[in-house]
């Protein structure tokens, strides 16, 4: 790697305590997955920008957010809590390249190396931070945080809070705003926080006693690697989708949903699809500048068959709102109830299809006059569809994610294919953007899904 330095920090706060909801569960998703979940990336360095520079920055972020310096110590039952150092050291490694060298790439491969090494959460500090040095100055930039200390909105807040620092002297600006994750594991152990997770659970269950108890009846010889995904980029469907918006006023996101539910109800012949939805939970009070993972998933159920496509758009977009109301809940309280319903029916229920829509401001419908047929019609040429990468990193049965690329729908879907063949991935990235197409003009575009579909989840349900 290089030299390194080590970045004294001390900040306030220190000691053990019971773990935040979003740390439980980063843990959980971490050691199912197996690696350390890394978030983050590279980026340009200023001209003028020093090597002290980022030394202050690299104390800055850790001191002011104690998710920067805690770790975790694991009970004989397996149970952890979070440690927190009030002082200590922190790497920030130096690479140096040739002047022929591309420092994008030195930089990217840096990312890449963080990303796949060994994180240890109890004893590495979670930030990993390099400069790149050409000709003994700094031209590039990298970071990555594991998500049991971080999600991507945590991701945005900790970089809005580098305006309160000054890089050439390391003076702090303004105090830190947002809670930090002792108060609340506080917070959620009282009685507030307890009955909104009640709350939750019984929407979930509610909602999970509603659907099938397995997405997918078939089963394949999994291809090698695994996990299959694909890319499918077209202009069209984002044209689509904003007709659609104007006609039904559901956004885009819930339109996007719905046609991801009909694709999974056309590959599955099962309706309702239950897809569980991201939700950042950072609209709760002291939580949108709290670098800590709070995101969360909430259960979507979006019934396809016998219906047109505007009344799926305006259930996704009803199920989301409810969606947002109850992702707040202890991992813990969510799985006793899976368990006791799996009890109950004879069966575990099947809930790992996923929607991630990470669009933000891309998210909004493209300004001025509406599409016409014709636009619409003359943009399906330009779609295309990428295959790959492939992973065997264990993951979800069908897992889609809206990419942030302005003028477009980028649809990201990666399938199991044990359960979903990479033809059927195909058919459902081509499902998505067929019935947006044919739904843009048209209130009354049935889905195509019919009743035997809904028949099917009923005696799935039973």
């Amino acid at each position: 790697m290089g030299d390194r330095i080590l970045v004294p920090f001390s900040g306030a706060g220190s000691g053990e305590s019971v773990l935040t909801w979003g740390q439980r569960n980063m843990l959980r998703m971490m050691q199912l997955a197996g690696d350390g979940q890394m978030i983050g990336g590279t980026v340009p360095l200023a001209e003028g920008t020093t090597v002290e520079n980022l030394v202050h920055l690299l104390a800055f972020i850790v001191e002011r957010n104690q998710s920067l310096r805690t770790r975790y110590r694991f009970g004989d039952d397996g149970e952890a809590v979070q440690v927190l150092s009030a002082s200590g050291e922190v790497a920030l490694d130096l690479v140096d390249i040739g002047p022929g060298e591309d420092p994008a790439e030195a930089a990217e491969a840096v990312r890449s190396e963080y990303e796949k090494a060994p994180f240890d959460v109890t004893t590495d500090w979670p930030v990993k931070m390099a400069v790149i040095r050409r000709a003994g100055v700094p031209v590039y930039f990298t970071a990555m945080y594991p998500h049991v200390a971080i999600d991507g909105l945590g991701f945005e807040a900790l970089v809005a809070d580098l305006d309160n620092l000054d890089q050439d002297t390391g003076e702090r600006l303004a105090p830190r705003a947002g809670l930090q994750p002792f108060e609340l594991a506080r917070q959620q152990q009282g009685a507030v926080a307890r009955r909104q997770s009640a709350a939750s659970v019984e929407y979930w269950e509610k909602m999970v006693r509603s659907v099938p108890g397995r997405r997918f009846d078939t089963e394949y010889e999994p291809r090698a690697p695994q996990w299959w995904q694909a890319v499918l980029d077209s202009k069209a469907a984002y044209l689509a989708a904003t007709s659609i918006a104007a006609r039904t006023g559901a956004n885009t996101g819930s339109i996007l949903l719905g046609a991801y539910a009909v694709g999974l109800a056309k590959v599955s012949g099962k309706s309702p699809s239950a897809i569980r939805t991201f939700v950042s939970n950072r609209f709760r009070p002291g939580l949108r500048e709290s670098v800590t993972p709070l995101m969360a998933t909430c259960l979507c159920v979006v019934d396809v068959a016998d219906t047109d496509f505007d009344t799926v758009a305006l259930r996704a977009w009803r199920s989301q709102l409810k969606a947002s109301k109850f992702a707040y809940f202890d991992t813990r309280d969510l799985l006793s109830m899976f368990e006791r319903v799996a009890a109950e029916r004879g069966q575990s229920v099947d809930l790992l299809c996923y929607f991630n829509d990470l669009r933000r401001e891309f998210a909004a419908v493209r300004p001025g006059p509406l599409p016409t047929p014709e636009e619409i019609q003359g943009a399906l040429p330009s779609t295309t569809l990428t295959w790959g990468p492939h992973t065997d990193v264990p993951d979800a049965q069908t897992f889609l994610e809206l990419n942030p690329v302005p003028d477009t729908v980028s649809i990201l879907l990666r399938v199991n294919t044990e359960k979903v063949t990479p033809e059927e991935l195909e058919e459902i990235l081509r499902e998505m953007e067929r019935i947006l197409v044919a739904a843009a003009f048209d209130p009354g575009c049935p889905t195509g899904v019919g009743a035997g579909a809904a028949l099917a989840a009923k005696e799935s349900v039973a």
